[in-house]
């Protein structure tokens, strides 16, 4: 019973951190945002202090009993440049590395005052990279295609960092890799901000009489963890070359009706009127 009583106790003097705020990813061109929120528990004793640590490195530290509250510790890779912190939270801006793919930990630490200057803390990690912000973009999908058809397709990203890895799929399996393609997703070269474009083509043998054809294009950026976004499309196999044609400009079947009916109906509105004037 004593040692439950110690153990209540050492519980008790200890501020709770509720939840850790930290990007999963951080762009080196902006500041990362990261907040710590906290709260202290009946009869915990007053907060001592906030630290904010960059790997093993002290970064920031807010100390409500002291003038002034607050201090930042720059480090060679990058400091902080704003911190607002309070009896429940501490936020800060931080600078990030220009290395691409770098992974970073951040710790906060809160502590009560003493005697016993009880202490909890807790680790997140941010990776630095550009994630794409959109889908990749399908093109050479044009409305209906024919069986037997060869149907060429490209999907394509915006630049990013690191670039992204292009997979097709083919109604849900791996593309076979033709003998004339690279097996490499292609790359761009860098902008003015070090990024790269990414794109890889894929040529399809319409071989099913299913009636439709589905691809998907993902874009994998080989991040820790990955980052990865996709795209579908979808090709419809025309069931008559001539409709297709008609079909593949938009016109639904019911446009194609009307069509087919009014011709017959100059054909016969013509042939009544020839018999008219005989």
């Amino acid at each position: 019973m004593e040692w439950l009583s110690v153990v209540n106790i050492m519980i008790a003097t200890a501020h709770n951190i509720t939840y850790l705020e930290v990007p999963q990813y951080g762009d080196p061109r902006r500041d990362a945002d990261l907040i710590c929120h906290y709260v202290s528990e009946r009869g915990d004793p007053p907060l001592h202090s906030v630290k904010w640590y960059r790997d093993n490195n002290e970064i920031f530290r807010y100390t409500p009993g002291q003038q002034p509250p607050t201090r930042t510790f720059n480090t060679t890779a990058g400091g902080v440049t704003r911190g607002s912190c309070n009896m429940n939270s501490c936020s800060i801006s931080v600078v990030l590395p220009r290395r691409y793919n770098t992974r970073v930990s951040f710790t906060c630490e809160v502590s009560t005052e003493g005697p016993r200057f009880a202490v909890v803390n807790q680790t997140k990690y941010l990776t630095v990279a550009v994630t794409l912000k959109e889908d990749p973009v399908i093109t050479g999908v044009s409305g209906n295609v024919q069986l037997g058809e060869d149907v060429l397709l490209n999907c394509s990203t915006r630049p990013a960092m690191p670039p992204a890895n292009i997979v097709w799929y083919v109604d849900g399996r791996p593309e076979k890799t033709e003998p004339w393609m690279s097996d490499n997703t292609e790359v761009s070269s860098a902008d003015d901000f070090g990024l790269r474009s990414s794109w890889r083509p894929l040529r399809v043998r319409v071989a099913t009489a299913r009636g439709f054809i589905v691809v998907r294009c993902e874009a994998n950026q080989p991040t820790r963890p990955p980052y990865m976004r996709s795209s579908n499309a979808t090709l419809v196999v025309a069931r008559s070359p001539h409709l297709s044609m008609y079909t593949a400009s938009g016109s639904s079947s019911a446009e194609v009706a009307m069509v087919l009916a009014t011709c017959i109906s100059i054909h016969i509105f013509s042939k009544y009127s020839a018999l008219s004037e005989v």
